[in-house]
Order: structure tokens, then C-alpha cells, then sequence
């Protein structure tokens, strides 16, 4: 019976198992077929439930779905090879590009380092010019302190020399009596009068 099968003619199915498709592929290659069979305009036959193509119609579906196929492979691997370079192309791009990025890393490592010292030099500036600021302001304070003790000496010494002009003035002026009373007679004495 399957040789009387084979001689009447094939099933999509049995088309598409001759041409060794898994079964994954089934689905897709039955309607690949179906295509060919309408594109073709060949005549399907129905044989009890089943839709047959004739033997020598399947010979020429069988060969243009191969031919199909074989184009379509040398043309995937046409685009596999392309692809391939593509990558290989993306890998010395990117061998490159990590180099560089490895470059840049020193030289902003390198940087970061610099940067790193010349804060700590500023921040030493900045406590010495703190430090420098303090004592000028410890400085600046005893200064007005002194020109304060100053003033209040001059004023202090100000006072003593009208203290010991008044002093001298008076002690003049008692010389001046006491030459008068040494001077005077004896009626002045008694009268104490020595205008």
C-alpha cells in the first residue's frame, strides 16, 4: 500500500518529511509547500480525506524549495561571514576602546592624585593663614592694649607734672614767705605783717 502511495503521489506532509525537516519546522515548510503548490498553479488531487500533489510535480517543488533553500543558506551564510567580521571589527574597536578607557583611567587617577595634593596644600595654607590671621588679631589686640596703658600713663604722668608744677609753685611761694619772715623785722614779726 505505501508503494501504491508513492506512486499516486504525496501529502504536503510527505513532501516536506522527504525533504528532511524536523519536526520543529514542520509547520513552517508544510506552508512553504502550499506556497509552491499555489505559486506554481499545480493541481491537487483529493484521494479519500487527503489533498496528494502527483509524483512528478513533487520532483519539481522538491527542486525549486531546494534550490530555495540552498540560496537562502548561501545567503545566510554570506550575512553569518559578514556578521562575523562585523564582530570581530567590534571586538579590536572595543580591545581599543578598553586600552583608551584604561589610559583615561590612569591619567584621571593621576589627576585625582594631583588634586588631591594641592588640596592638602591649600587646606596647610589655609591653617597657616588662619594661624597668621590669630596672632595678627593677638597682635592688633596687645597693641591697643599698650597704646591704651600709654594714654592712661601720659595722662597719669600729665597729672603729676601739673601735681608737681602746682608742688613747686606753692613751695615758691613758701620760700618766698619764709625769706620774707627771715627777712623781716622784728616789728613785722610781732605784727605779722611783712608786706
Amino acid at each position: 500500500m505505501k508503494k501504491e502511495k508513492l506512486l499516486m503521489g504525496k501529502t504536503v506532509r510527505e513532501i516536506a518529511e522527504l525533504m528532511g525537516v524536523s519536526s520543529d519546522d514542520l509547520v513552517k515548510e508544510k506552508q512553504r509547500i502550499r506556497d509552491e503548490i499555489k505559486r506554481q498553479k499545480i493541481k491537487v488531487t483529493k484521494q479519500g480525506n487527503k489533498f496528494v500533489i502527483a509524483d512528478g510535480n513533487v520532483e519539481k517543488i522538491v527542486g525549486v524549495l531546494q534550490s530555495r533553500a540552498k540560496e537562502e543558506s548561501s545567503k545566510k551564510i554570506e550575512e553569518n561571514e559578514d556578521l562575523l567580521q562585523k564582530i570581530e571589527e567590534l571586538r579590536v574597536r572595543n580591545k581599543r576602546l578598553e586600552k583608551d578607557n584604561e589610559d583615561l583611567n590612569q591619567i584621571n587617577s593621576k589627576k585625582d592624585e594631583e588634586v588631591r595634593r594641592l588640596n592638602l596644600r591649600i587646606e596647610k595654607y589655609a591653617d597657616d593663614f588662619k594661624e597668621f590671621n590669630d596672632k595678627q588679631l593677638q597682635l592688633n589686640n596687645q597693641q591697643q592694649q599698650l597704646q591704651a596703658r600709654i594714654l592712661e600713663q601720659t595722662k597719669q604722668l600729665k597729672d603729676s607734672q601739673e601735681k608737681l608744677l602746682d608742688s613747686a609753685e606753692k613751695s615758691s611761694e613758701l620760700q618766698d614767705k619764709v625769706d620774707k619772715i627771715k627777712n623781716a623785722s622784728l616789728w613785722q614779726r610781732i605784727t605779722r605783717k611783712f608786706d
